[in-house]
């Protein structure tokens, strides 16, 4: 089993989530308002535009650099956006990210949620590594005691010979 625990972090930028725990007709003051995912193409050093949902992209054989995108890649970024009120801060506010394969688990990590900016948005970024063949499961959790919103996204990636 792969940790990248290392390579998981903060950085400062998406996909509605369900409230568990909350009484009906209550929102939220704190939300996961997105998940992104990017391929890392290791012939430029650059990013793509989100793969999540996007029917332009075709992840077949995607370390070869096949399908519809611009290279090689065999790296992914998750980005995970939370939104509540500008500069806002929850104490005890914890993400959890995980990214599982059939075989592996390419990331298991939990967050503390700082201090929202400006715009009331967090961000919070983890790398995956040997992706590009098999399918990707995301699975992203915002927890406040008894309370937590939930959001699964699958990332299709597909190999052939």
């Amino acid at each position: 089993m792969k940790h990248l625990e290392l390579y998981c972090g903060v950085a400062l930028g998406l996909v509605s989530l369900s409230s568990a725990g909350l009484a009906q007709g209550q929102r939220p003051a704190f939300a996961i308002a997105g998940i992104e995912a990017k391929l890392f193409y290791s012939n430029s050093g650059r990013f793509s535009a989100s793969i999540l949902g996007n029917p332009k992209i075709v992840l077949h054989n995607t370390p070869a650099g096949e399908g519809t995108i611009e290279g090689p890649s065999e790296s992914t970024l998750l980005l995970v956006r939370v939104q509540g009120p500008p500069k806002g801060e929850l104490e005890g506010l914890q993400l959890r990210m995980t990214a599982t394969t059939r075989k592996d688990t390419l990331a298991d990590r939990e967050i503390d949620v700082g201090s929202m900016n400006t715009a009331g948005n967090f961000y919070a970024a983890c790398w995956l590594d040997d992706t590009g063949c098999e399918p990707v499961t995301v699975a992203v959790q915002l927890i406040h005691g008894n309370q937590s919103q939930r959001k699964l996204a699958i990332i299709p990636f597909e190999c052939s010979e």
